[in-house]
């Protein structure tokens, strides 16, 4: 079995436990144990019954690219645990965004690029969809397939850990929130589709460290570390605007964009030690 799989493993017996320990709803503990249950049926199958029916390189790709719909169940897993807010938790976040980050955002009101910031800004965080996908590809494009498996391992372990967190430490989104610091910029199109995804797609909770953060820069930091640096320079530049952008368009508070930075950071660091750092 390949290390993305034990922690796919491993993260589907840990909220299923967890969902029979904490207080839920029956409906809700029911979800979180099918959804923990076909993952591991799914993970399984991958392992074990895909190299029987399909030949070997089919069955690699495959399973190269699995990862990338299970991590939206785990999400979808991690969210039925949300049942209250933590108020000072979630005070703590907003004080700390009215210090920090109000005088950037009336910064980018006042200015006359603002308009210009906010449209990139809310591009890049459309492109943590996308993210983990498009740098999957590119080591497919790049002759780097073979690093798949470490690629995940870095990746899953940063955005499960982001997601382990949720049942313990709960806040709403700060866009769900009426902040009387916040100067928003003059609505977008992007703007208008970001919130459309998140009012259909979101499990309308906010996760700290934030997933699309801990993932994307996870991602950017393989990327970094395999391939050319002109390819590099671009996912680095995507991860740093999805970064921004998370708390820019309120999406997530600036703390927990700093710590899922600094998750990916210190998960791929541990990896590369661990694993020797895989040459090129």
């Amino acid at each position: 079995m390949r290390g993305a799989d034990w922690i796919q493993i491993l993260v589907s017996l840990y909220f299923a436990a967890l969902a029979w320990v904490r207080p839920l709803p029956s409906h809700r503990r029911t979800k979180v144990t099918a959804i923990a249950v076909f993952t591991l049926f799914v993970t399984g199958f991958c392992a074990f019954g895909l190299p029987r029916l399909m030949p070997p390189l089919s069955a690699s790709v495959t399973r190269d690219w699995i990862p990338a719909v299970l991590v939206l169940l785990v999400y979808w897993e991690a969210g039925a645990f949300f049942v209250r807010v933590d108020q000072g938790f979630q005070n703590r976040l907003e004080h700390f965004d009215e210090r920090h980050v109000a005088p950037f955002l009336r910064w980018m009101a006042n200015s006359r690029f603002g308009s210009a910031i906010g449209v990139y800004l809310e591009c890049a965080y459309l492109l943590c969809y996308p993210m983990i996908p498009m740098c999957l590809g590119a080591l497919y494009v790049l002759h780097l397939g073979r690093h798949a498996d470490r690629f995940w391992i870095v990746v899953l372990i940063s955005t499960y850990g982001s997601y382990a967190v949720l049942p313990f430490l709960q806040a709403l989104p700060p866009r769900m929130l009426k902040e009387e610091w916040y100067a928003p910029l003059p609505f977008n199109p992007v703007r208008r589709f970001n919130l459309w995804i998140l009012s259909h797609a979101s499990i309308h909770a906010n996760t700290f460290p934030s997933a699309h953060v801990a993932a994307s820069v996870s991602a950017a930091l393989i990327i970094l570390q395999l391939a050319p640096w002109h390819v590099a320079l671009l996912f680095a530049v995507i991860a740093i605007g999805i970064a921004v952008g998370t708390f820019a368009g309120r999406y997530h508070y600036c703390a927990d964009s700093i710590a899922g930075a600094a998750l990916a950071t210190v998960v791929f660091l541990i990896e590369t030690l661990v694993s020797g750092g895989l040459q090129k």
